[in-house]
């Protein structure tokens, strides 16, 4: 039936109109024009209101008079001076709607049109404004401030860009109808502006702003006056600012985020850096070449991510997750064009100056203001422990000593330094290096320093207690290397948990040198994060990493490369990893363990540097959006985010496979044997060119599911965890009585580059 409708467009010529046709009837031949046109049936509905606008000019015009209803007809009686009324002032034609209107003529609309301005801005304000010319280019939030700017007739001549069309989803904050789908935002922008205002000159750039285009944009016709840019792409936001210096021209932004607008007054400071430095590394040379990865991190410092709503956070972590683009609001939209306008009508005016950037965030000027939304939020939790003090150490050592033989050899100060040094280089969670070390009476004491290594996310103290064992392990092989056996003392005093080991020293026997081969690794041996395609490991090196470590005859291990499993091993770590990002104690303390750069990183000197993981420069400024917790805990209310998924999923599918390892008992003493056996492990991996990455959050969520009973999870997150661990057990169906501790990643990969730095020896190590 359609077929056979008149449609309203019959060409693209017709969807492109933008433009109405005027027609005077005060000169014959204007009006034999009108009247031909009147007969080809063009017009739909014809608009006559010239009476009530020429009341309205007459009472503009003598304000000081009170005008009774009944004298109107005489004063526009007078006015018209004896021209016939529908001859009087212009008739405008709109094709798009086939609708005729008759309106005054310019001058005497725009009087009328601009009457309740005054004083606001003067006549003569109002006369030096009609001669500007503005550009504005992106009309999503361009479209509110064009028909803002056109209804406050802050110039005489918009330039408008966009070369996007509406759809159904621009709706929620394009003002136009549904009639308008599929009409170049410019056209629906200078229709509105005509329908408002057919004197304001426009012209459009259907196609955006190009660098073919841009000299016209900007210079055609006269020089722009002021530029307003408000569009998505980078390169002609860089582009355009870099063309309005070189003419300065004002530049004026709009981000429809907490009200912010930002001014760029290339025309008094015209050797200002572009947006104020934010985009220092751009030019309209070298942003052709970036990716759009590479774009993001120009992208957020340029809009100030960490000043971004909340809201805007949130929803941009969820962009190609749940939501295809980030999201703007009607009513920030039309703050935008009410903000814009009002600040370009006063650089226009000469009545503002200044360059920079500002914020109308109304969740701040209008919101609850109760005493409970004042109150300073608590810290989230209070180590409970204080750092080990050198007096506390030396303290415990006597009490050591009071109880037990002080027997074993000496050792050189040369071998002390090399085995302190092989124990200090240990890998441990978050590489917090939870231990101080102290030698004296021939023994070495490893203490396990609380401080530095409690966390909500180490459950049961076994990360610190599996990099306790890691360092022991790193102890046995270097002094196996220097000829020496070492008699390690585990817990050597009841009930007192920070001294974890009693170390003692022998002269080795062809007994015990077990292990020597694999010490020139131990300063080799790395966490590698390098992300490469998934390639074969041969069957013989499972076997071999498993008898490596056949002496501890209570650890299991298991593995698998098959593709499917590794799959479905990376969502179930992936969920693990959203986990820990989406609990408050887990999101802060994921963020005290990143070291942004590498001056960060040797100030600290612990931490993992952000280098040291195969991440885009995408993913780092993604990272920088999340670190605001407020944002984060939208997410999880929303029970989205698995934009934190990404990373654990692009690692595991470099895997050439997953090793586990396994406990029969949950104790620390069992867990410190596991942690020498994964060191072990580890260290032969690295030797045999094979990269080493442990994924530890399905293991510490599991054993906080099993052995502590969920605690300090909610009970979707446990729910969620106990399907997890059951679809991992399809995969390693465990013995009832085994527990997995650790999850390592192997695979052929090229080497990371960057390490993670241990703390100065004088602060891990001392002698008593």
């Amino acid at each position: 039936m359609l077929k056979n409708q008149a449609h309203l467009y019959s060409s693209t010529s017709d969807k492109l109109t933008y433009t109405p046709q005027f027609f005077r009837l005060n000169a014959p031949e204007g009006k034999q024009t009108f009247n031909q046109f009147l007969t080809e049936g063009k017009v739909s509905v014809i608009y006559d209101e010239i009476r009530s606008q020429l009341q309205e000019l007459i009472k503009s015009q003598n304000p000081s008079i009170k005008i009774k209803a009944d004298e109107y007809e005489a004063h526009i009686t007078r006015h018209l001076n004896g021209t016939d009324i529908n001859d009087y002032g212009v008739w405008v034609y709109y094709p798009w709607s086939r609708s005729l209107v008759h309106l005054l003529d310019e001058d005497e609309f725009v009087e009328v049109r601009t009457n309740r301005n005054q004083y606001k801005i003067t006549r003569e304000e109002q006369a030096l404004l009609k001669q500007k010319k503005i550009g504005i280019v992106g009309l999503s939030v361009g479209q509110s401030i064009a028909l803002t700017i056109a209804m406050e007739r802050i110039c005489g001549e918009l330039r408008l860009a966009d070369f996007d069309i509406a759809e159904l989803s621009n709706l929620n904050r394009l003002r136009t109808g549904l009639h308008n789908m599929g009409i170049n935002k410019t056209v629906i922008a200078a229709r509105e502006i005509a329908e408002i205002d057919p004197y304001i000159k426009v012209k459009l750039y259907h196609d955006g702003l190009t660098p073919q285009n841009m000299d016209d944009f900007f210079t055609a016709d006269g020089k722009l006056d002021l530029f307003i840019e408000v569009c998505d792409g980078l390169d002609i936001k860089i582009e355009s600012r870099y063309k309005a210096r070189e003419l300065q021209i004002p530049v004026v932004m709009d981000t429809n985020d907490r009200g912010m607008l930002d001014v760029e007054r290339f025309d008094l400071e015209p050797n200002r850096a572009i947006l104020h430095g934010l985009a220092d590394g751009l030019d309209p040379t070298n942003i052709k070449g970036l990716t759009n990865e590479e774009k993001i991190p120009f992208i957020l410092k340029m809009v100030g991510a960490e000043t971004i709503s909340t809201r805007l956070k949130a929803s941009m972590m969820e962009v190609e997750q749940s939501i295809n683009t980030w999201p703007q609001l009607a009513s920030s939209v039309v703050l935008g064009g009410a903000l814009t306008t009002d600040v370009c009508r006063r650089i226009l005016l000469d009545q503002y100056h200044e360059s920079g950037r500002y914020y109308v965030d109304l969740d701040e000027l209008v919101g609850d203001k109760n005493i409970e939304n004042t109150k300073v939020k608590a810290p989230l939790s209070v180590n409970p422990y204080s750092p080990l003090q050198q007096s506390d150490l030396f303290n415990t050592i006597d009490k050591y000593f009071t109880a037990a033989n002080s027997d074993g050899i000496g050792i050189t100060d040369e071998q002390l330094d090399k085995i302190v040094d092989a124990v200090l280089s240990t890998p441990s969670a978050g590489n917090n290096q939870p231990w101080k070390w102290v030698y004296h009476n021939s023994t070495l004491f490893l203490f396990h320093d609380k401080y530095r290594s409690w966390s909500w996310g180490d459950y049961y103290e076994m990360g610190s207690h599996m990099a306790l064992g890691a360092a022991l392990e790193n102890l046995h092989l270097q002094a196996a290397a220097l000829n020496l056996a070492d008699h390690i003392k585990l817990f050597p005093i009841t009930n007192n948990h920070e001294l974890i080991a009693a170390i003692k020293f022998s002269k080795a026997t062809s007994t015990n040198i077990e292990g020597s081969d694999l010490a020139e690794y131990l300063f080799s041996r790395s966490t590698n994060r390098k992300l490469g395609p998934r390639q074969k490991i041969d069957v013989g090196f499972f076997e071999n990493l498993k008898n490596t470590i056949s002496e501890f005859d209570k650890i299991s291990v298991y593995y698998t490369d098959d593709d499917n499993q590794l799959d479905e091993l990376g969502e179930i770590i992936a969920e693990c990893d959203k986990v820990r990002l989406l609990n408050e104690l887990g999101h802060d303390e994921f963020y005290h363990e990143i070291r942004w750069n590498k001056e960060q990183a040797e100030q600290t000197r612990d931490g993992v540097e952000v280098a040291a993981v195969d991440i885009t420069l995408g993913d780092i400024a993604g990272l920088n959006v999340a670190k605001d917790w407020n944002a984060v805990e939208l997410l999880a209310k929303w029970k989205k985010g698995n934009a934190f998924k990404k990373m654990s999923l692009k690692s595991v599918k470099s895997a050439s496979a997953l090793i586990i390892f396994t406990i029969p008992e949950f104790t620390h003493e069992m867990l410190l044997n596991a942690g020498s056996a994964v060191q072990k492990a580890w260290i032969y991996a690295n030797k045999e060119g094979i990269s080493v990455h442990p994924m530890l959050s399905p293991a510490f969520f599991f054993n906080r599911l099993t052995h502590g009973n969920g605690i300090d999870m909610h009970a979707d997150v446990v729910d969620n965890l106990q399907h997890l661990r059951e679809r991992f057990l399809n995969i390693f169906p465990l013995k009832a009585n085994e527990k997995e501790v650790f999850v390592m990643k192997v695979s052929k990969a090229e080497p990371m580059g960057t390490k993670s730095l241990r703390k100065n020896k004088n602060e891990m190590f001392y002698k008593y």
